[in-house]
């Protein structure tokens, strides 16, 4: 009992609780691990939850994190009928998706401190209901500044599943599945804007520029009624490392009301720095680093260059450049999901059970090499192929080919870090959320005039060989990761969750 009590203790998430009695009677997984984090006797507690419930709530979130980049990048393909409508430029059109993301990116700051103590349910239904308006209220508008005050609402409303969608899959299942499970987030998450390409052109050719925002809004708005009854609650108060619960029982219809959680404390101002507190922490910053950088070349690159790209070189109309960009990416990411998720899992069981059952996060790590070398090889070919104007098939593979790294890597490093801090997987979330847009707002900007200045090939290479610098962090993680969590210490908040 000794050694399951040190298996314990050592565990990496670092979710030590202070008081905490002697560990008596472990929950073991199918492997005889100790499982990590401890769950409750509670049926209520998500951790206990029937794995069908655990998955269609999972779905639920995971389509919420899709409809953000959905909706936001759906009228991508429209910029050209929509400038010549209201008397703007392409450049200027493309402003309503930049204001989109950086809200979307910057308000679930707020977010996550209000889920870790009032619930996750509440965040997700009543900032969907915002969307819902916002959508509405950009299809409805008749001027240009009329439409960007209601895309940056769009922004808002539709960034609870970005922002925190990853602590959920975090409350529900343990550190030896997260794997697997991150990865359907992820891939929802990578699939919106690609998805959006292919709609949203054959949308503006077909029924005109106005629907793009229309649609969304009729898509948003069904997917609320849904929540609205079936999205349970999944924050819940425990002993990590003993499982002893920290709050009262709850009914089955609490948890698909907003009556769900036992508020252990009142919202302090303090709490919004909490995410910005997890920086000082170099599992979490050196990932983020270069997770923002990977998801910008590896997804949004494609979106906002590809609509300039292949009408120039190709002379592609809007639904030709929605297909070559959805289609590859989406395949990609699929593809490359078989060989991110389980592998990951598989990869930290193989580490724990050669180390007498005690995991370490950094395990996960392993699995990122492939990606150090397929995203920025598919992001050379996609610039190379465009340079010297080859087949459109050339650029189209570059493409699927970055995806599918991409892919690899967002789904380790999501898992990795919530392994290493699974209490605070809801700043985590809104960090990794905070870098990705802050990052991918920006190549829009000077992505087609850098090529312009210099070549396709050598823009498109510099940011592959910056993506491949930056993964030395990861190195660094491998080697002394561990050592580093362990001097430092667990973050002083949100333990019990």
């Amino acid at each position: 009992m000794a050694d399951v009590d040190e298996k314990l203790r050592s565990f990496s998430e670092n979710e030590d609780v202070a008081g905490t009695p002697p560990v008596t009677t472990p929950k073991l997984d199918q492997h005889g691990f100790p499982l990590r984090p401890q769950p409750s006797d509670d049926p209520k507690d998500p951790l206990n939850w029937n794995r069908w419930l655990k998955l269609f709530t999972l779905l639920q979130v995971s389509f919420l994190a899709f409809l953000g980049p959905f909706t936001q990048a759906y009228i991508n393909s429209a910029y050209a009928p929509l400038a010549a409508s209201l008397h703007i430029t392409i450049v200027e059109a493309s402003y309503q998706t930049t204001i989109a993301i950086v809200l979307a990116g910057v308000s679930p700051i707020l977010w996550s401190p209000i889920s870790n103590v009032y619930g996750r349910r509440p965040i997700f239904i009543f900032i969907s209901a915002i969307g819902i308006v916002a959508h509405a209220a950009a299809g409805a508008a008749q001027s240009w500044g009329g439409i960007l005050a209601a895309r940056a609402f769009v922004g808002i409303g539709t960034s609870a599943g970005m922002g925190i969608g990853a602590a959920v899959v975090a409350d529900m299942y343990f550190m030896h599945e997260r794997g697997t499970y991150m990865g359907i987030y992820t891939v929802f998450v990578t699939n919106g804007a690609h998805v959006a390409a292919v709609a949203g052109g054959f949308t503006a050719k077909n029924i005109g520029w106005r629907w793009c925002y229309w649609i969304p809004a009729i898509v948003v708005a069904a997917n609320w009624l849904i929540n609205l009854f079936c999205l349970p609650e999944t924050l819940y108060h425990r002993n990590p490392l003993t499982g002893q619960t920290l709050q009262p029982s709850r009914s089955w219809f609490q948890l698909f009301n907003f009556t769900g959680v036992h508020v252990q404390r009142r919202l302090r101002l303090w709490d919004i720095t909490h995410v910005f507190v997890m920086l000082k922490y170099p599992s979490v910053v050196l990932p983020t680093v270069y997770y923002s950088i990977s998801f910008g070349l590896g997804s949004v690159l494609f979106a906002v260059t590809g609509s300039a790209a292949f009408g120039s070189i190709y002379h592609f109309n809007t639904a030709q450049v929605g297909m070559a960009i959805g289609l590859s990416t989406f395949v990609g990411t699929l593809l490359g999901e078989l060989l991110a998720g389980p592998v990951s899992d598989r990869v930290l069981y193989l580490y724990t059970k050669s180390h007498a059952g005690v995991p370490k996060p950094e395990a996960r790590l392993q699995a990122t090499w492939p990606g150090l070398v397929i995203l920025p090889a598919g992001v050379i070919i996609e610039g190379v192929c465009f340079q010297y104007k080859t087949h459109w098939s050339g650029p189209v593979m570059g493409m699927g080919i970055a995806a599918f790294g991409l892919q690899i890597v967002q789904t380790n490093i999501f898992a990795y870090m919530t392994d290493c801090y699974k209490p605070q997987s809801a700043e985590i979330s809104t960090l990794l959320n905070f870098g990705r847009q802050t990052f991918s707002f920006t190549l829009g900007f000077y992505m087609i005039p850098f090529a312009t200045a210099t070549t396709y090939g050598v823009a498109w290479s510099v940011l592959a060989v910056l993506d491949a610098v930056l993964y030395l962090g990861i190195v660094l993680l491998m080697w002394r990761g561990r050592e580093w969590r362990e001097r430092m210490g667990p973050p002083n908040f949100d333990r019990d969750i």
